[in-house]
Protein backbone atom coordinates (compact mmCIF):
# COMPACT_ATOMS: atom_id res chain seq x y z
CA UNK A 1 0.00 0.00 0.00
CA UNK A 2 1.07 3.53 -0.77
CA UNK A 3 0.67 6.62 1.96
CA UNK A 4 0.82 9.60 0.96
CA UNK A 5 1.62 12.68 3.35
CA UNK A 6 3.35 16.24 3.64
CA UNK A 7 6.94 17.83 4.61
CA UNK A 8 5.72 19.78 7.64
CA UNK A 9 7.98 21.13 10.18
CA UNK A 10 7.90 23.36 13.72
CA UNK A 11 9.29 26.62 14.66
CA UNK A 12 9.66 30.10 13.11
CA UNK A 13 12.18 29.50 11.31
CA UNK A 14 11.41 26.02 9.72
CA UNK A 15 11.15 26.25 6.08
CA UNK A 16 8.49 23.09 6.31
CA UNK A 17 6.22 25.05 8.37
CA UNK A 18 2.60 25.37 6.94
CA UNK A 19 -0.33 27.77 8.03
CA UNK A 20 -2.15 24.67 9.00
CA UNK A 21 -0.58 21.36 10.48
CA UNK A 22 -2.08 18.48 7.85
CA UNK A 23 -3.26 15.21 8.92
CA UNK A 24 -0.49 13.09 7.47
CA UNK A 25 2.93 14.52 7.61
CA UNK A 26 6.88 14.14 7.09
CA UNK A 27 8.04 15.45 10.67
CA UNK A 28 10.88 18.04 9.28
CA UNK A 29 12.68 18.78 12.05
CA UNK A 30 15.56 20.44 9.55
CA UNK A 31 17.95 21.35 12.82
CA UNK A 32 18.07 19.63 16.47
CA UNK A 33 17.75 23.37 18.08
CA UNK A 34 14.25 23.56 16.76
CA UNK A 35 13.30 20.19 18.18
CA UNK A 36 15.26 21.29 21.42
CA UNK A 37 13.27 24.87 21.86
CA UNK A 38 10.03 23.54 20.44
CA UNK A 39 9.53 19.83 21.87
CA UNK A 40 6.96 20.45 24.24
CA UNK A 41 4.82 22.11 21.30
CA UNK A 42 5.52 19.87 19.22
CA UNK A 43 4.44 16.63 21.62
CA UNK A 44 1.39 19.06 22.49
CA UNK A 45 0.44 19.61 19.40
CA UNK A 46 1.06 16.17 17.68
CA UNK A 47 -1.36 14.86 20.42
CA UNK A 48 -3.98 17.67 20.76
CA UNK A 49 -4.34 17.21 16.75
CA UNK A 50 -4.14 13.88 16.43
CA UNK A 51 -1.15 13.86 13.68
CA UNK A 52 -0.18 10.67 11.97
CA UNK A 53 3.48 10.90 11.74
CA UNK A 54 4.30 8.96 8.74
CA UNK A 55 8.28 9.68 8.80
CA UNK A 56 10.52 12.01 10.51
CA UNK A 57 13.52 14.12 8.58
CA UNK A 58 16.37 13.95 10.45
CA UNK A 59 18.27 18.02 11.44
CA UNK A 60 20.22 18.47 8.45
CA UNK A 61 23.16 19.24 11.10
CA UNK A 62 22.51 15.60 12.82
CA UNK A 63 26.01 14.75 12.00
CA UNK A 64 27.51 17.88 13.85
CA UNK A 65 25.40 17.34 16.62
CA UNK A 66 26.25 14.69 19.56
CA UNK A 67 25.01 11.21 18.38
CA UNK A 68 23.16 10.50 21.99
CA UNK A 69 20.95 13.73 21.49
CA UNK A 70 20.26 12.62 18.09
CA UNK A 71 19.39 9.02 19.16
CA UNK A 72 17.33 10.25 22.40
CA UNK A 73 15.64 12.59 20.14
CA UNK A 74 14.37 9.84 18.03
CA UNK A 75 13.48 7.50 20.78
CA UNK A 76 11.56 9.94 22.34
CA UNK A 77 9.81 10.74 19.09
CA UNK A 78 9.44 7.21 18.29
CA UNK A 79 7.51 6.59 22.12
CA UNK A 80 5.47 9.62 21.31
CA UNK A 81 4.19 8.90 17.64
CA UNK A 82 4.99 5.40 17.16
CA UNK A 83 6.86 6.58 13.44
CA UNK A 84 9.49 3.78 12.08
CA UNK A 85 11.12 5.69 9.75
CA UNK A 86 13.41 8.28 10.15
CA UNK A 87 15.14 10.20 7.13
CA UNK A 88 18.65 10.70 7.40
CA UNK A 89 20.83 13.03 4.87
CA UNK A 90 24.64 11.30 3.59
CA UNK A 91 27.09 13.70 4.85
CA UNK A 92 30.25 13.53 5.79
CA UNK A 93 30.05 11.56 9.03
CA UNK A 94 27.44 9.34 8.03
CA UNK A 95 29.24 5.63 8.02
CA UNK A 96 29.98 6.88 11.75
CA UNK A 97 26.42 7.33 12.21
CA UNK A 98 24.94 3.82 10.67
CA UNK A 99 28.06 2.14 12.93
CA UNK A 100 26.30 3.90 16.30
CA UNK A 101 23.16 3.47 15.22
CA UNK A 102 23.48 -0.04 14.71
CA UNK A 103 25.03 -0.84 18.35
CA UNK A 104 21.62 -0.98 19.91
CA UNK A 105 18.59 -2.75 17.98
CA UNK A 106 15.69 -0.01 17.83
CA UNK A 107 12.34 -0.72 16.34
CA UNK A 108 12.46 1.73 14.10
CA UNK A 109 14.05 2.03 10.54
CA UNK A 110 17.23 4.68 9.21
CA UNK A 111 16.23 5.79 5.69
CA UNK A 112 19.44 7.61 3.65
CA UNK A 113 17.83 9.72 1.32
CA UNK A 114 19.67 9.97 -2.49
CA UNK A 115 21.51 12.48 -3.58
CA UNK A 116 22.96 13.30 -6.96
CA UNK A 117 26.67 12.60 -8.14
CA UNK A 118 27.41 16.30 -8.42
CA UNK A 119 26.88 16.23 -4.64
CA UNK A 120 29.85 16.51 -2.06
CA UNK A 121 27.39 14.07 0.10
CA UNK A 122 29.30 10.51 1.49
CA UNK A 123 26.98 8.91 -0.63
CA UNK A 124 26.61 10.37 -4.47
CA UNK A 125 24.77 7.34 -6.14
CA UNK A 126 21.95 4.88 -4.81
CA UNK A 127 24.19 1.95 -5.47
CA UNK A 128 26.21 3.09 -2.65
CA UNK A 129 23.59 3.57 -0.31
CA UNK A 130 22.28 0.16 -1.05
CA UNK A 131 25.93 -1.43 -0.28
CA UNK A 132 25.39 0.91 3.04
CA UNK A 133 22.38 -0.86 3.72
CA UNK A 134 23.90 -4.48 3.16
CA UNK A 135 26.44 -3.74 5.07
CA UNK A 136 25.84 -2.43 8.38
CA UNK A 137 22.15 -3.66 8.53
CA UNK A 138 19.25 -4.82 6.13
CA UNK A 139 17.41 -5.27 9.14
CA UNK A 140 16.69 -1.56 10.14
CA UNK A 141 17.90 0.49 7.23
CA UNK A 142 16.39 1.33 4.07
CA UNK A 143 16.49 4.27 1.34
CA UNK A 144 14.85 7.23 0.36
CA UNK A 145 14.51 8.40 -3.27
CA UNK A 146 14.18 11.98 -3.72
CA UNK A 147 13.16 12.42 -7.24
CA UNK A 148 14.69 15.93 -7.05
CA UNK A 149 18.23 14.71 -6.37
CA UNK A 150 18.73 11.64 -8.53
CA UNK A 151 19.60 11.57 -12.44
CA UNK A 152 17.62 10.65 -15.21
CA UNK A 153 19.50 7.23 -15.24
CA UNK A 154 17.90 5.71 -12.31
CA UNK A 155 14.67 5.99 -13.91
CA UNK A 156 15.12 3.34 -16.23
CA UNK A 157 12.50 0.65 -15.53
CA UNK A 158 14.81 -2.47 -14.80
CA UNK A 159 17.27 -0.32 -12.38
CA UNK A 160 14.35 1.69 -10.53
CA UNK A 161 12.71 -1.51 -9.90
CA UNK A 162 16.02 -2.91 -8.30
CA UNK A 163 16.01 0.58 -6.10
CA UNK A 164 13.01 0.50 -4.84
CA UNK A 165 13.23 -2.84 -3.51
CA UNK A 166 15.19 -0.92 -0.92
CA UNK A 167 13.16 1.95 -0.76
CA UNK A 168 10.71 2.57 2.36
CA UNK A 169 10.06 6.30 1.42
CA UNK A 170 9.87 8.60 -1.73
CA UNK A 171 10.14 12.71 -1.66
CA UNK A 172 8.23 13.48 -4.39
CA UNK A 173 9.27 16.84 -6.49
CA UNK A 174 10.08 17.99 -9.88
CA UNK A 175 13.27 19.92 -11.28
CA UNK A 176 14.08 22.48 -13.83
CA UNK A 177 17.10 23.62 -15.42
CA UNK A 178 17.20 27.15 -14.89
CA UNK A 179 14.46 27.20 -12.18
CA UNK A 180 16.11 24.61 -9.47
CA UNK A 181 14.45 21.53 -7.16
CA UNK A 182 11.68 20.40 -5.55
CA UNK A 183 8.78 21.91 -7.71
CA UNK A 184 5.42 20.54 -7.37
CA UNK A 185 5.58 16.66 -8.78
CA UNK A 186 3.09 17.99 -11.77
CA UNK A 187 4.41 21.20 -12.74
CA UNK A 188 4.49 21.28 -15.90
CA UNK A 189 7.94 23.13 -16.63
CA UNK A 190 9.42 19.76 -15.18
CA UNK A 191 11.52 17.63 -16.90
CA UNK A 192 10.73 14.46 -15.36
CA UNK A 193 7.27 12.91 -15.89
CA UNK A 194 6.23 11.83 -12.73
CA UNK A 195 2.62 11.52 -12.96
CA UNK A 196 3.45 8.59 -15.32
CA UNK A 197 6.14 7.67 -12.24
CA UNK A 198 3.33 7.40 -9.74
CA UNK A 199 1.38 5.33 -11.72
CA UNK A 200 3.79 2.95 -12.39
CA UNK A 201 4.84 2.83 -8.48
CA UNK A 202 1.12 1.52 -7.93
CA UNK A 203 0.54 -0.28 -10.81
CA UNK A 204 3.89 -1.89 -12.69
CA UNK A 205 6.38 -2.06 -9.74
CA UNK A 206 3.69 -2.77 -7.34
CA UNK A 207 5.48 -1.12 -4.74
CA UNK A 208 4.54 -0.02 -1.32
CA UNK A 209 5.62 2.60 1.34
CA UNK A 210 5.66 7.06 1.92
CA UNK A 211 5.09 9.01 -0.84
CA UNK A 212 6.24 12.36 1.10
CA UNK A 213 5.74 15.84 -1.16
CA UNK A 214 8.87 17.99 0.13
CA UNK A 215 8.94 21.25 -1.91
CA UNK A 216 10.10 24.46 -1.49
CA UNK A 217 7.98 27.20 0.76
CA UNK A 218 7.17 29.23 -2.62
CA UNK A 219 4.98 26.15 -3.78
CA UNK A 220 4.11 25.40 -0.26
CA UNK A 221 0.83 26.61 -1.46
CA UNK A 222 0.50 23.81 -3.96
CA UNK A 223 0.69 21.36 -1.71
CA UNK A 224 -2.72 20.66 -0.15
CA UNK A 225 -4.23 20.48 -3.96
CA UNK A 226 -1.50 18.32 -5.01
CA UNK A 227 -2.06 15.89 -2.44
CA UNK A 228 -5.68 15.49 -3.52
CA UNK A 229 -4.58 14.98 -7.03
CA UNK A 230 -1.86 12.23 -6.19
CA UNK A 231 -3.82 10.58 -4.02
CA UNK A 232 -6.40 10.41 -6.90
CA UNK A 233 -3.79 8.89 -8.94
CA UNK A 234 -3.36 6.06 -6.71
CA UNK A 235 -6.48 5.39 -6.94
CA UNK A 236 -7.73 5.36 -10.31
Amino acid sequence: MIHVSTSYGFGPDNRYQLDQIPNSIQLALYKYDLYKDNRDDIVKTLEKQNVHVRAVHLPLDTMKTDYDFIFNMMDEIYAITGCAKYVVHPNRGIIEFLKAFNKKGRPFNLCIETFGWKSNKTFRTPLEIIFAIEKYSRHNMDMTIDTSHIEDLWFDHKIMKYLLYYTSVIHLSNRAKGIGLHLPFNDSRGQLNLVSFVRDLQYKYKWSGDIVLEYMPDYHYKLYKNLKYLERLLHE
